[in-house]
């Protein structure tokens, strides 16, 4: 193509017709401009056409990674409103005067016990890398920014605002409770998608050992009078309260997300 571009000119220059030559030379330059701004937009549309594979395959990926976390977020709020009966139990108990029972063992336990999340942020990572506005929904992009770094980072142990309610009460704890051994009391809750029961069987080395859970008090006539525990009940309650908000908000974001999420899938098939 090019050879014959330069045989056209040199035959015009040849046979003297300046004019002429000139007027080619413009319009094969207008022809090259041409051909680039084509060749421009064809690699402009190859590489939206690119991008939005990856925009979908990650959209897809990041659906399949708040799913998992939203199962992680309602087993872990079912703990801590677990934590949060058990705490008014309690409260019933020592308000009451009650003599202590056997049972109360399980809410002695579920008192103290805490729960974090452990986002999955290797899509969002890619996310960020990319560059957030590869997103075009801007709804989605927002929300999948606010839940990542907003929502989520409260909830994880290394940024947690409040102190972990185990470790809270682990020094009273070790003072003034003892490990439950009874095999023969029984626990059951209803998680989730399971059933939480204890005592529960585990085999190790061809050893079958009985899994028990609980709390009982070495004095509880003591522990209701304790002005102590008192003051660690109110402060966990506040705590736990704190944390159930949270984890509350988390559920409702990622449920929305997966909605939105969904949406959009649709409507790009």
């Amino acid at each position: 193509m090019i050879k014959t571009f330069r045989k056209i000119r040199q035959n015009l220059l040849i046979q003297n017709k300046t004019s002429s030559y000139f007027k080619y030379a413009i319009g094969e330059i207008a022809l090259v401009m041409v051909g680039i701004l084509l060749a421009l937009q064809v690699s402009n549309w190859n590489q939206n056409v690119q991008k939005e594979k990856l925009e979908i395959k990650l959209l897809s990926k990041l659906q399949e990674d708040l799913t998992n976390m939203y199962s992680d977020i309602v087993n872990d709020l079912k703990t801590m409103q677990l934590g949060d009966r058990s705490h008014f139990r309690i409260l019933n108990y020592i308000d009451k005067n009650q003599t202590y029972k056997d049972s109360m063992c399980f809410d002695f336990y579920w008192l103290i016990k805490d729960e974090y999340i452990y986002p999955v942020t290797s899509t969002y990572d890619v996310m960020k890398r990319e560059g957030l506005n590869i997103i075009k929904n801007d709804s989605i992009r927002l929300s999948i920014q606010v839940a990542f770094e907003s929502v989520f980072s409260r909830l994880v142990r290394s940024n947690a605002f409040y102190p972990n309610i185990e470790e809270f009460f682990s020094p009273y704890f070790q003072q003034n409770f003892s490990p439950n051994n009874d095999d023969t009391l029984i626990f059951k809750e209803q998680f989730p998608g399971y059933m939480q029961v204890f005592p529960y069987k585990k085999k190790i080395n061809n050893e079958v050992y009985n899994i028990t859970i609980g709390y009982v008090p070495k004095a509880f006539e003591k522990l209701k009078k304790d002005p102590i525990f008192s003051m660690l009940l109110r402060q966990a309650y506040s705590y736990r309260t704190y944390k159930i908000n949270r984890y509350r908000s988390a559920k409702y974001v990622v449920k929305e997300l997966n909605k939105m999420i969904d949406r959009e899938l649709k409507k790009r098939k």
